[in-house]
């Protein structure tokens, strides 16, 4: 078998991680024999829990890029905010600012659709 070598912060256990679950950005993984949970770099080795946060927001960065680049970051919940944007559009016309629109949907559901300054 084939993989990265880790050991378990918590028991101690080593084990090989596949390198197919490590993206970019590493992996949050639960330990097989203890079932700690802990974060590895793209390289294996093991985050300290001051840095885990860091880590995974780059892991979820990583996530969602990888499903943008996929085209399935909203396959389930995306032609709803497109009909409802399209609504939004319909009824405000075609030249009205959408910052009303992602103002409330960031309100109501927590939703950034850009970042801030982007458009």
């Amino acid at each position: 078998m084939t993989g990265l070598p880790v050991q378990c912060p918590s028991c101690s256990a080593q084990y090989l991680l596949p390198p197919e679950l490590l993206g970019t950005a590493g992996a949050s993984v639960r330990c097989p024999t203890c079932a700690a949970e802990f974060v590895v770099d793209a390289k294996g080795r093991v985050i300290s829990a001051e840095a885990s946060e860091q880590g995974l927001r780059a892991l979820a960065r990583g996530v969602f890029d990888e499903a943008a680049r996929d085209r399935r970051l909203f396959a389930e919940h995306g032609p709803a905010l497109m009909e409802a944007w399209d609504e939004f559009r319909r009824r405000a016309g075609a030249r009205a600012p959408s910052h009303a629109f992602r103002d409330e949907l960031r309100e109501r559901f927590g939703v950034e659709l850009f970042p801030p300054g982007d458009v």
